[in-house]
Formats: C-alpha cells, structure tokens, sequence
C-alpha cells in the first residue's frame, strides 16, 4: 500500500489524486486495473512453472 501513498507518477499516484477529490470511479478503476495486471501476472507465473518445473505437478 505504500507504493500507492508515495508514488510521484503512475497508477498510483493517479488513485491518490482521484481520492482526494472523491473520485469515486477513478478509484475503482485503478483498483480494478491493479487487480487484473496482478491476476495476469498471477496466470503468467502459474503457466512459466508448468512449462519449466513439469515434474513439480506430477500427481503421485
């Protein structure tokens, strides 16, 4: 969360402005961006680790 308060540029400094000027629908917007760039690192990462460490899912 601190990377949202401090940020000078970016995503979130754009939430930081939209809240204090109550912004309601920037803030879900950015927070929706977040969530989704983070659900698509979260299935990048998950298909990398099948591919290189294939023996790691294997079932017993």
């Amino acid at each position: 969360m601190s990377e949202l308060i401090a940020a000078t540029e970016g995503l979130g400094r754009r939430i930081s402005v939209a809240e204090r000027f109550l912004k309601t629908d920037e803030i879900f917007v950015g927070f929706i961006v977040i969530g989704v760039i983070g659900l698509a690192f979260d299935m990048l990462f998950q298909y990398l680790l099948k591919v290189s460490c294939s023996w790691a899912s294997q079932k017993r």
